[in-house]
């Protein structure tokens, strides 16, 4: 996932909100409410790469046993 996508700016909005609507009001001192975003912006980020490599990766094909390795004239070998 990239660092920066709209998804893990959206979550990270979502859920730092009371904050950001604090600094928006006065509440919240404004570089206490960014410090706040830009962490919960890298733990999403964390968290939505994570769960897209676990939900969304193709499986792993599991080795097989090998091939009958053929000889010169092109039938298996029989041993």
């Amino acid at each position: 996932m990239k660092p920066v996508s709209g998804a893990m700016l959206l979550v990270a909005a979502v859920l730092t909100s009371p904050a950001l609507a604090g600094a928006v009001m006065g509440a919240v001192p404004v570089d206490v409410a960014l410090g706040r975003y830009l962490v919960v912006a890298g733990v999403c980020w964390v968290l939505l790469t994570v769960a897209s490599e676990w939900l969304w990766s193709e499986p792993k094909t599991p080795a097989t046993a090998e091939a009958p390795v053929a000889s010169s004239d092109g039938a298996p070998d029989a041993s």
